[in-house]
Formats: structure tokens, sequence, C-alpha cells
């Protein structure tokens, strides 16, 4: 009893700041949606609906880079290894800085283009290029927010973490005041506050690797790369990679689908969907997130018991949430276009129908999740890998390309929950599926 009261513990300490941490980063995109509606109506919500497919996309590789790194830091940590804790953190900064700037310089050139094969049309297009402008110019600072909030989790100082989210959060929630209301910028005032609160978040992560607080340390030695852990850091990221995939392939798809079958009033409609279903993912990321140090740390110390507990802790409390997410989305469906600015007509009406039918998809959104944090935390990167990218190149495009063909605009809203359900069979066939005889024994379910 003592070990699992100290489990639960543990359980709490990391999980509770990474949700709160979470929820604070996926609030960036939100609270930017939110200003711009409410300052530009839907046509300015639709064009910066359209440039966060691109956006998250740059910002997919902060969090490979980030999470890569953190987990690699925390099995060192777990096995004693201090000096290569220090040397995966140097190679994680030489790597976002190579990412970083790789891609603003080859995606700058070309944003107009990538716009329009995202679906910006030429109503859309003036608004949607200034944004993502900004944004893809200051990426720099996304890489590295990620980067610094991974790696402080993952250092033993979940709580920390969270707050330097918190504070970057606040920043823009107030540079989105200044920039989009007093000065009237619209959306190019939201981005903007979203780069500059960004670049204050790394400053912040700055000074922690300058503390006494960790002994991990900026040194000569970032400018030196090491191919082997370059190599390794991005291997162990790449299930994080693929989890950031698989919400921008939502994003692209549904974009498409719901301007192809409600036009503009469809894609402001999934804007305000898509600001909903970022806050469950993000949530149940957060509980992925706080499972993946401890089990990750357990891992690397041999402590498989403790190691499956973890996880099953995880499980267990993602599919309560979802639960909880669901009902709220049920009693919340009439008033959450309102937040957008959607107040009346043919968007807010499908906005609301559109929030009912994608609702359950939180059920089972959870549980993958962890899963697939889980599996990568020690080292199953190809079960990690299977229920990510399967649901990012599979799954969902099998569902939103079909489904609309029978319901229309139903389809579109119904696919995300379709295809969880087809995400938990793949999740199934590895709990109970793959298990070798003697495994029958066991009384809980033990992810390998």
């Amino acid at each position: 009893m003592k070990i699992l009261s100290k489990d639960s513990r543990l359980f709490w300490k990391y999980v509770a700041p990474s949700i709160f941490g979470a929820l604070i980063g996926g609030s960036f995109s939100i609270v930017d949606a939110m200003f711009i509606g409410l300052s530009g109506g839907k046509n300015a919500l639709a064009a910066a609906s359209v440039t966060w497919p691109l956006v998250m996309l740059l910002q997919a590789f902060g969090f490979l880079v980030g999470s890569g790194g953190a987990v690699l830091i925390a099995q060192s940590r777990g096995a004693g290894d201090y000096e290569i804790a220090k040397r995966i953190f140097s190679q994680t900064l030489l790597l976002g800085l190579i990412w970083s700037l790789f891609l603003t310089t080859l995606t700058f050139p070309c944003l107009r283009t990538i716009l329009t094969l995202l679906g910006a049309t030429e109503e859309l297009m003036p608004i949607s290029l200034r944004y993502s402008q900004i944004l893809t110019g200051g990426m720099v600072f996304a890489v590295f927010m990620s980067i610094c909030l991974e790696v402080i989790r993952n250092d033993g100082h979940p709580t920390l973490s969270m707050l330097l989210m918190v504070t970057g959060l606040v920043g823009n929630i107030v540079l989105d005041w200044v920039f989009v209301f007093l000065l009237e910028f619209g959306a190019v005032g939201a981005a903007i506050a979203t780069v500059v609160s960004q670049g204050g978040a790394c400053v912040l992560g700055a000074f922690y690797f300058c503390s006494r607080l960790t002994g991990l340390r900026f040194s000569p030695g970032i400018f030196t790369p090491a191919w082997s852990e370059l190599r390794r850091i991005t291997l162990t990221g790449l299930p994080i990679f693929g989890n950031m995939l698989s919400i921008i392939a939502m994003l692209y798809m549904h974009n498409a689908q719901s301007l192809r079958y409600g036009g503009i009033d469809g894609l402001a409609a999934y804007t305000v969907i898509s600001s909903l279903e970022a806050l469950g993912s993000m949530f149940m990321t957060g509980i992925a997130g706080g499972v993946q140090p401890l089990s990750a740390s357990m891992f690397g110390a041999g402590k498989h018991r403790r190691q499956n507990r973890f996880g099953n802790y995880g499980y267990w409390f993602a599919f309560a949430s979802g639960i909880i997410l669901m009902l709220f989305s049920f009693a919340m469906h009439g008033i959450i276009p309102g937040w957008m600015g959607l107040t009346s007509g043919e968007a807010r009406e499908l906005a609301m129908r559109g929030i009912l039918l994608s609702a359950p998809a939180f059920l089972l959104l959870g549980v993958i999740r962890v899963a697939a944090f889980y599996y990568q935390s020690t080292g199953s990167i190809v079960k990690s890998s299977w229920l990510i990218y399967g649901d990012a190149f599979i799954a969902l495009p099998l569902c939103i390309y079909t489904l609309p063909l029978w319901f229309g605009m139903d389809g579109v809203w119904l696919a995300m929950p379709v295809s969880r359900l087809l995400l938990t069979g793949l999740l199934l066939y590895f709990w109970f599926g793959l298990r070798r005889p003697g495994d029958k024994k066991r009384r809980r379910i033990e992810t390998i």
C-alpha cells in the first residue's frame, strides 16, 4: 500500500502540472482565434484557420526535438548517467537551431503557394498571408519554447515547466488585447502577440539553464554535432512528431472538407470545433506527457512493475476525463460558438451541430494518446508510431473522405469519433493480440 500511495502521489505530481501546462500551450492559438473572430468576424476566423496546419507543422519539429531529447535525458537520469544527460541536452539545442533556421528559410519564400494548397481563397489570402508571415518569421522562438518546456519537465521540475507556459500565455493574452483591439492590427496583431510572448518564454527558460536548479548547462559543445546522438534524439521524438502530424492532418483535411461541403461558413464553424478539440487534445497530451517521464525513468532504472503501474494510472484517468469532456461539449454546444464571434447565421448553426457530433471522440482520444507516449518512453517506437501515424495517414483520411459522401457536413464532424474507434481496435490488438502464452497470468493490462 505504501508503494501504491507513493506512486499515486508521484503520478499527480507530474500529471497535474503537465495537464495545466499542455492546456496553456494549446491556448495560444485558441486565444488568437477568439480575438481574431471577435474583431474580424467569420472571414478573419476562416483565414486564420487556413494557416494553422502550416504553423503547427513547423512547431511540430520543436516538439520532435524537445520531446526526443527530454525522454533520453529522463532515461539517463533514471540510470544515473548524468554526463550523458548533459551531452544530450547540448545536442538537443543544436538540433533545434538547425531545424528552426532551415524550415524558416525554406518556407518563407513559398508562403503564398503553400497557403493556396492549404485552401486559402483570394478572399482569405491577404489575412492568411500576413498572419503566417509573422508566425513563420518567429518560428525559432516556438521551437525553443517547446524544447525548454519538455526538457525542464523531464529534468524533474514539472511545476516550473507549467509556470513558464502560464507566463507565456498571460503575456499572449495581454498583448493580443493591445495589438488586436487597442492598436486595431487584427490578425497581424494576434500573430505579433504570439511571437513576442513565445520569445519571452524562451528568455525565462534560458535563465533556468543558467541556475542552480539543474546540472544541464549551455556549453561550447552545443555547436559540435554528435551524429549518433542527433539520430537518437530524432528517432525518439518521432512518435511525438507523428502526434503533431495527426493534429495537422486533422486540421488540413477538416479544413478542406469543411470548405468543400460548407463554404466559408463551414470553415468558420470548424475553426470553433477545432479549438474545442485542440483543448481536449492538449488536455490528453498533458496526461500522456506527465506519464512519459515517469515511465521513461522507471524503464531506465529497470523497474518495470512501477513503469506499468504509471501507464495504467494514465489510461484510467484519460478515459474518465474523456467522459467529462464529452458531457461538457454536449452541455455547452449552444454557447461556445459565441465565444469566437459566431452569434448568428449559418456558421453558428453548423458549429453547434458539429460540436454535438464530434464530442464522442473525446472518450477514446486520451487512452490512445497515453498509449502512444508510454510506448515511446519505454522504447517501443514501432507501436507508438503505428498509433500516431496510423491515425494521421490511415484512419482519419479513410473516415473524412468517405463519410461525407453519405452524410455531407455531418460526415465531416463524424470523422473524428469514428477514426478513434479504428485506432482503439489497433491498441487492443497491441494489448491482447501480441501476448505470449505466459502473459495470460498477468492480471493487469501491461503495455510492453
